[in-house]
């Protein structure tokens, strides 16, 4: 039998001590009413579940406001009447703010019969709750002095005292001035979350069989059908859950489609681009890899693996929460060994498209408030209505690999955020909107603990070489980043999210950069093509001498071997078409090595 939430269990406990309640949080959302009698339950809004419960506890009568319709109840227009008699005002005159607060006051404290007002949308009262106006302080004023006046009336209904008891609906506590709720013993915030497990399996299990194809299904698989639905769920509101509910039938989608339900009634999509590779693309991850990604065989390998479980939708197969992220990797190791272009072949790999990475430079997000720059502006803030880069990078793209580089530079309060996402698959935005991460796979990157500084001396030094074997340095890369999240910033459990998911890069050794010098010149005659429609043809004269120069200097790795490139060959070849353009078609040969001071190579031009 489900249980009452927390705050209706609250409710019943302080409504004869406190005589005022703020209720904020999920409160435009559905509430359960459990039936007593048989333990059924039926989702109402929360205006409903509130005068079901107060008038079952004998209040009459129970009045509703707003500024818009003034004192009102829909769900028994009988006790209006008797609420503007005790409250010696007309209905005429109810819409006032000012004088709905002088009527309230009026029946707070009045002993004839057991009255509840409900003020919804009393955020709408005050415009700036930290500056209010001289009215809107008197409006205030008078339900401050109504909340510490207890009055009692004896229930008709019931036959004992009831305290008079006034509510405030609210999307948060701080919608209305401090000073009206701090520190008074009168008031009580009650929190309404999003709906817990319980609560999704309860309204899933009662709805589950109109699904089309669930008359097929056994008890077991129902039982299972039904646990996922649940978990794919996780966040979503109880309107969110009756709209997939009715995706569904009006989509005629199948128990065996909820998935793809959830995901259209999320992004609007009807196909997950993971779910398009197959399995006989999947199986070719490593390869593909490894043709862009040189000398990392490890690190190839263990992120092949990784993206394979993402790939199948396998992240959350272990229990928890069933919106988790596609995956997660943590890259590690030495500048320019292929950190970020591991990320970029993912995206194209999955996508086809390197565009899908979209990339935070998190040396950005150095101050303790640049959450506001991920997630937006607080409401009154400057920038509020440009919503956060993070979240809006995932509004347009839900489908994508994020890309944090260097995280280690983030501020630590900024790390936090990841918690959420990693552990749950959403995040709420300034806005109050949540996005959702859970076709996103995110990539982290680091260069902790490659340099390392003297306790005695404070002198930083190199702590791993490329003399050094690999599996060296994956163990005192990985001691540093371990003792980095625990000691340094303590923050392990953010360590515990990542898991065993921490790849650690090699140096760029000699026999992978001439792998990676080959690929690039190979880049850059297929661009040259393609883009001035003529050949390069690349001598092994010039090719020796760029592996000579490679081979000199690897401390920048592939990086290091791209600006060699940049500056041996792209430069010098600008200025040959500078001096004249060759005709479309002509083929130009790099003979050797420069011969000249300007750096210029040898060449000749054919055709």
């Amino acid at each position: 039998m489900i249980q009452a939430e927390k705050w209706q269990k609250d409710l019943a406990v302080y409504q004869d001590i406190n005589t005022t309640f703020i209720v904020e949080g999920n409160i435009h959302d559905l509430q359960l009413w459990i039936y007593e009698d048989d333990g059924s339950c039926e989702p109402v809004s929360l205006s409903l579940y509130l005068h079901r419960y107060l008038t079952g506890e004998g209040y009459d009568p129970v009045i509703f406001y707003n500024r818009i319709d003034g004192f009102y109840n829909p769900f028994a227009m009988e006790m209006t009447p008797a609420f503007f008699r005790a409250a010696g005002t007309d209905e005429k005159s109810s819409t006032s703010i000012g004088c709905a607060t002088e009527a309230i006051r009026n029946v707070m404290a009045d002993a004839a019969r057991p009255t509840a007002v409900i003020i919804d949308l009393a955020g709408t009262i005050a415009t700036m709750p930290d500056n209010l106006s001289g009215e809107e302080t008197e409006y205030f004023t008078r339900l401050l002095l109504a909340s510490r006046t207890p009055t009692q009336a004896i229930s008709m209904k019931e036959k004992r005292p009831l305290t008079n008891l006034l509510f405030f609906i609210t999307e948060k506590v701080n919608d209305l001035p401090a000073w009206f709720y701090f520190n008074n013993p009168y008031v009580r915030t009650l929190t309404i979350p999003r709906p817990e497990k319980e609560v999704r399996s309860a309204v899933v299990d009662a709805r589950f069989d109109r699904l089309a194809g669930a008359d097929r299904l056994s008890h077991k698989e129902r039982r299972q059908a039904a646990e996922e639905f649940v978990s794919l769920t996780d966040g979503m509101t109880l309107v969110d859950l009756f709209g997939v509910f009715s995706l569904c039938q009006k989509k005629g989608y199948t128990v065996d489609r909820i998935r793809d339900a959830i995901r259209m009634f999320r992004y609007g999509e009807t196909e997950s681009q993971w779910e398009k590779l197959g399995r006989e693309k999947v199986r070719g991850i490593r390869e593909y890899l490894s043709g862009r990604i040189r000398g990392q065989e490890a690190a190839v390998q263990k992120a092949a693996g990784i993206l394979s479980r993402a790939c199948l939708g396998m992240s959350g197969i272990q229990g928890g929460s069933g919106s988790r992220p596609r995956g997660v990797l943590f890259l590690a190791g030495p500048t320019g060994t292929g950190k970020t272009e591991l990320a970029k072949t993912i995206a194209e790999f999955v996508f086809g498209d390197e565009s899908f990475v979209t990339r935070f430079d998190m040396s950005e997000y150095q101050q303790p408030h640049s959450d506001q720059k991920l997630l937006g502006a607080p409401p009154g803030y400057v920038g509020y209505s440009d919503g956060g880069q993070l979240t809006n990078a995932v509004r347009r793209k839900p489908f994508c690999v994020l890309l944090f580089d260097e995280i280690d530079k983030a501020h630590p309060s900024i790390l936090d955020k990841f918690l959420q996402i990693l552990e749950d698959g959403r995040i709420t935005d300034s806005s109050g909107e949540t996005m959702y991460f859970s076709e996103a796979l995110i990539i982290f990157t680091s260069n902790l603990g490659i340099v390392g500084q003297d306790a005695q001396t404070g002198r930083r030094f190199q702590t791993i070489t490329p003399e050094m074997e690999y599996e060296e340095i994956r163990r005192v890369l990985l001691d540093a980043i371990r003792n980095y999240f625990t000691f340094t910033i303590q923050r392990p459990e953010l360590l515990n999210r990542i898991g065993d998911n921490v790849i650690v890069f090699d140096f760029i050794r000699e026999e992978a950069a001439e792998e990676i010098l080959r690929l690039k010149l190979a880049a850059v005659a297929e661009n040259f093509r393609r883009e001035k429609g003529m050949s390069l043809v690349i001598e092994d004269a010039f090719l020796q001498f760029l592996l000579a120069r490679v081979k000199r200097d690897l401390s920048n790795g592939g990086r290091g071997i791209g600006n060699l490139v940049e500056s041996e060959l792209i430069n010098p070849l600008a200025e040959v078409l500078t001096d004249g353009m060759p005709e479309a078609g002509s083929t130009i040969r790099i003979l050797g090595a420069p011969e000249r001071e300007d750096g210029m190579f040898s060449y000749s031009v054919e055709g």
